[in-house]
């Protein structure tokens, strides 16, 4: 009996309120898998039976209009990745929906960058780092692994360990990153951040995750907190309230970009390292385009080859003296590198 309620008077409702997008199409003139920052999207609206439109509502991104029939949206200003053109189309005295995913790509390959190596400097060979910064001219480190997860604040030229915080055994450390004498410390799949005093290394204070799935790099600017999870996204957080407020989607031109791990924020991009791939991608913030990749993969064969050596993870740029620092999972050396054109 109840079966039969939903049918003859709730379904015909849920119905009623979601035409029945089968009766256009979207026809577009580049592929809506395909196009390019600083092209035109061009797409038209086709009736598929005998409906007549009256007019057209789209949005798209932070972009919307109305038209007939035909859309013109020029891609600038854009955000790379994957997005959502959402339309009302509104014909014979009716409403209806329509939504298409839309992939925008760099209208131009990323640069191949190399490195030059200037110094090496010891590093735990026991330290499965997850994240390195430089603060007031000192290192900070985050180890990861459960049971064995620190915080550690380091002397780099040594590698001797100033002071460490062990994290409890049911966190997984991961990306950090200090801004007003606060550290922000991320878990891998706890869903919660730790703040620390600088100072102290005292735990002051925990957030939790909002839409975002893991926690795996930090980084910041002057104004906001950004964040890799482990998918196509890097988050930008409210340096306050540490709320997600949207995200990037690093992109090339013809691919965009999953398991980006540690982040640094160098001179306005976001440098991240690719997890198992030995390589950093530089990325625009401003719209998630990947511009360079620095290939680093020879450099794993410079530290000392044991069976627990493991990836590239460690990127820390030093403010006053303007260096990079590299350093891997489980690697005896941090580098000092320079990167240059390959």
């Amino acid at each position: 009996m109840r079966n039969l309620l939903f049918i003859l008077f709730i379904l015909p409702l849920v119905l009623n309120s979601c035409k029945d997008v089968n009766h256009f199409k979207l026809d577009f003139k580049t592929p809506a898998d395909n196009l390019k920052i600083g092209q035109t999207l061009e797409a038209e609206v086709v009736p598929l039976t005998g409906k007549t439109i009256d007019s057209i509502d789209f949005q798209f991104q932070d972009k919307s209009g109305v038209t007939s029939k035909q859309i013109d949206l020029p891609l600038k200003n854009m955000l790379l990745g994957k997005h959502d053109l959402k339309l009302k189309i509104y014909a014979d005295n009716e409403v209806f929906k329509m939504t298409k995913t839309v992939k925008i790509f760099n209208n131009k390959p990323p640069k191949i960058l190399n490195y030059e190596v200037i110094n090496a400097f010891p590093h735990d060979i026991k330290a499965y780092t997850q994240g390195l910064e430089f603060y007031k001219d000192t290192l900070y480190e985050s180890i990861g692994q459960y049971g064995k997860s620190e915080l550690r604040k380091v002397d780099y030229k040594t590698g001797k360990i100033y002071k460490k915080h062990q994290l409890k055994k049911h966190y997984f450390g991961e990306g950090l990153t200090i801004l007003n004498d606060k550290i922000y410390q991320l878990t891998w799949r706890e869903g919660e951040g730790l703040i620390y005093d600088v100072n102290s290394f005292e735990i002051v204070d925990k957030f939790r995750y909002d839409k975002s799935e893991e926690g795996w790099g930090l980084c910041h600017d002057e104004n906001y907190i950004y964040k890799s999870d482990g998918t196509d996204k890097i988050w930008r957080l409210d340096s306050q309230t540490l709320k997600e407020i949207d995200y990037i989607q690093p992109t090339t031109h013809n691919s965009i970009s999953e398991k980006l791990n540690e982040l640094e924020y160098i001179n306005g991009k976001i440098y991240a390292n690719t997890y198992q791939k030995d390589g950093v991608a530089i990325i625009n913030p401003e719209n998630g385009a990947i511009e360079a990749v620095v290939d680093f993969r020879k450099l794993k064969k410079q530290v000392r080859q044991h069976p627990d050596l493991d990836v590239l993870n460690g990127i820390a740029y030093h403010q006053k003296t303007q260096k990079i620092y590299v350093t891997g999972k489980n690697w005896n050396k941090l580098f000092e590198v320079k990167v240059i054109s390959k």
